[in-house]
């Protein structure tokens, strides 16, 4: 994920313009320029938050099917069996499904984003096909579920081996339309321009690019850590995906120290505050996971323990790119009077 700072800059260059003529016609364009550059980086930032959650809810359904339910040619009438943790995740996926149904179709929030036409058209194009492979997954996985959980294997063994077959071809159906969707997404990541704070005088200027370009690095390197990460699996090998975890925590710990030092004015301390009460508050909580994580995740007593350390990691990842999408939005709506 990726973020530029020319919303706020550009308009600080409007402000301290001396030309009254030159002022009203660099307005002019640069109003133009960001509200197609603003719209599409808040597209590209909802759409890879979205896509987080998504691929988490829907992941974990088949994960936990596998996990709790054995194959169906072991299984017996008299197999005891705890299915909850997949009817947890079957639920989890409706309530995410309907969310973003709700949202795309029913004047929600991703209903009012605006982009360019071809990344709009490709992007929703694709999440619209993902939302309907998403209804057809719990269909089935609810039946599925039912079918553990309520014990209905014991009267009637037949079924087992047709759900298992279904869980299987709707899982690669929901990963095949999801993988199209996410490709769509990075395809239109913004080019990242990075700013030297030091190259300008005003404070308030100097200062959100420092903030900016704050966000920009603990992003990006979150976005490296999150594809070692995911996916990683129980005895599976974890060495890169550490890796690339204490990159995140040293690029962070650096960043934060940056924006907690710069010269703030009273016209954007409310974007430092926000920063550090909210922002680094997320990603605290994500740091936390991903140390417990690699503290006991390689001694994990069984996989249903690995699995809980790995979600954890997962949801607060989730909860820092939500944090940040909410404070970029903060400093984009920043006006210059």
């Amino acid at each position: 994920m990726a973020v530029t700072s020319c919303s706020f800059v550009d308009k600080l260059k409007e402000k301290i313009s001396s030309n009254k003529e030159e002022k009203k016609e660099v307005t002019k364009k640069e109003q133009t320029k960001e509200v197609t550059k603003g719209a599409d980086l808040q597209f590209y930032n909802k759409y890879i938050e979205v896509s987080n959650k998504i691929q988490d809810a829907g992941d974990k359904v088949y994960k936990d099917f596998s996990s709790d339910i054995p194959s169906a040619g072991s299984l017996t009438k008299s197999s005891f069996l705890i299915a909850v943790t997949f009817k947890f995740s079957v639920d989890n996926l409706e309530r995410i499904m309907k969310e973003y149904n709700r949202s795309y179709f029913d004047g929600g929030e991703l209903s009012k984003l605006n982009a360019s036409e071809e990344m709009k058209s490709e992007i929703e194009g694709d999440f619209k096909s993902l939302l309907k492979a998403l209804e057809n997954y719990h269909a089935v996985s609810k039946k599925v579920a039912d079918y553990y959980s309520k014990g209905e294997y014991k009267e009637d063994l037949s079924k087992a081996k047709g759900y298992e077959d279904e869980m299987k071809t709707e899982n690669e159906k929901y990963k095949s339309a999801f993988d199209k969707f996410s490709a769509a997404i990075k395809k239109y990541k913004p080019a990242r321009e990075k700013r030297d704070p030091n190259s300008v005088s005003n404070p308030d200027e100097r200062a959100v690019i420092v903030l900016m370009n704050s966000y920009e690095n603990t992003l990006d390197k979150a976005e490296e850590f999150y594809e070692a990460f995911n996916g990683v699996q129980y005895n599976g090998d974890l060495s890169k995906a550490k890796d690339k975890f204490r990159e995140f925590e040293s690029s962070f710990k650096e960043d934060k120290n940056s924006v907690l030092s710069a010269e703030f004015t009273d016209k954007t301390k409310y974007m430092k505050y926000s920063y550090e009460d909210y922002f680094v508050k997320m990603t605290n909580m994500f740091l936390d996971a991903g140390t417990k994580f690699f503290d006991k995740a390689p001694s994990a007593k069984d996989e249903r323990e690995f699995n809980r350390l790995y979600d954890d990691v997962v949801n607060n990842y989730n909860y820092m790119i939500t944090a940040y999408n909410t404070n970029i939005n903060v400093v984009n709506m920043f006006k210059v009077y």
